[in-house]
């Protein structure tokens, strides 16, 4: 008896976590910091139970991106995480020098540096982010996967151009369309405008927005920008915080100590993970990218595959969500210098 109730109360514990997003987060971690906390609001709905996530991967080439993420992964007790980095393809500093010059990247280099344990500081040490996403896709259940970019559009651009593997039989259009349920991006300026993400490697987006075969649900500059975040996180106090350090510094940086920043990347990540129904509206029509300076413009149709996010609940609110998520820190509150650890048990019990 006792065994028959514990395989059913094993099901119906699987039962309750089988529906939850499977997510692959795909973050460019560049030139500015907002990608930090999206990827530390991510690990608290893990941590949560709302989300599962697949992995990660980088949109940048030979910059500090996967270093930082590896870092924020370890950071939350997940250094084992698939990643990825594109090849060919992509914005870095290589590129882009300009980059060198930025704030951002600047923390993210001297933090990367910080931490020579890092197995992978830059994209060259990671896999080829195509093959991190068919492999992650081709195990997938059917309708299954959230895909969320935070970064450039290049991954995505070049998983629609790959042919069929030993991976999977599918040509990447044809397994996007089968495995992912939706992509949720923070890209694009509504109506008409530029907006970074999407405009940097405008050649990407434009490929990308037009042959994406799923649902796409954007959270646009205007959205983001009116919305402020960081400011709690920066005054935790753990011992050990990456996230708290990126955000202490940037801010001071960014003149915007007791400001707070905008929270674009971390409400792409809210909206994917808890749905577009759970604090949004949406507008349902088509954003294009419509020159080679990568500016967009939105078209609103009936029968449009792209939506962008609406007020629903009050920005505030949202910023006020999006800031304990970030500020909640690993569940355990374990020294994020000795992650990855296996069989410590959890300090607090109640959680």
């Amino acid at each position: 008896m006792k065994r028959n109730l514990l395989a059913a109360a094993v099901l119906v514990v699987a039962g309750l976590f089988a529906d939850v997003p499977k997510v692959i987060f795909d973050t460019d971690m560049y030139t500015d910091f907002d990608d930090v906390g999206a990827l530390a609001v991510l690990h608290s709905l893990a941590d949560a139970g709302e989300c599962e996530i697949l992995g990660t991967v980088v949109s940048t080439r030979k910059a500090p991106s996967m270093g930082m993420v590896e870092l924020i992964n370890r950071f939350y007790g997940r250094g084992d995480l698939p990643v990825g980095a594109p090849r060919g393809l992509g914005l870095g500093p290589d590129v882009d020098p300009d980059a060198l010059k930025n704030a951002s990247y600047k923390i993210y280099a001297d933090t990367v540096k910080a931490h020579p344990e890092l197995k992978m500081p830059t994209g060259d040490q990671a896999p080829d982010a195509n093959e991190t996403y068919r492999k992650l896709l081709a195990a997938a259940p059917d309708k299954s996967v959230t895909v969320v970019t935070v970064g450039f559009t290049t991954n995505l651009r070049r998983l629609l151009e790959t042919k069929a593997d030993a991976l999977s039989p599918l040509d990447g259009k044809a397994l996007v369309a089968k495995k992912v349920k939706a992509w949720y991006a923070m890209a694009c300026k509504y109506a008409d405008g530029f907006e970074y993400n999407s405009g940097a490697d405008g050649a990407s987006s434009k490929i990308a927005f037009a042959e994406w075969p799923t649902p796409v649900y954007f959270l646009d500059f205007n959205y983001g920008v009116e919305v402020k975040c960081g400011v709690p996180v920066s005054n935790v106090q753990d011992k050990v915080n990456p996230v708290r350090d990126v955000f202490r510094r940037a801010l001071k940086d960014y003149n915007e100590v007791g400001k707070g920043h905008p929270a674009w990347d971390e409400i792409a990540v809210l909206a994917a993970v808890r749905g577009w129904q759970s604090h949004f509206g949406v507008e349902r029509g088509t954003f294009s990218i419509v020159d080679d300076k990568g500016r967009n413009h939105w078209e609103k149709k009936a029968d449009g595959n792209h939506y962008v996010l609406t007020v629903k609940t009050p920005k505030a609110e949202v910023g006020r969500i999006v800031d304990e998520l970030i500020a909640r820190g690993p569940k355990d509150r374990i020294d994020g210098t000795k992650l990855p650890i296996k069989g410590r048990a959890f300090n607090d019990v109640e959680r």
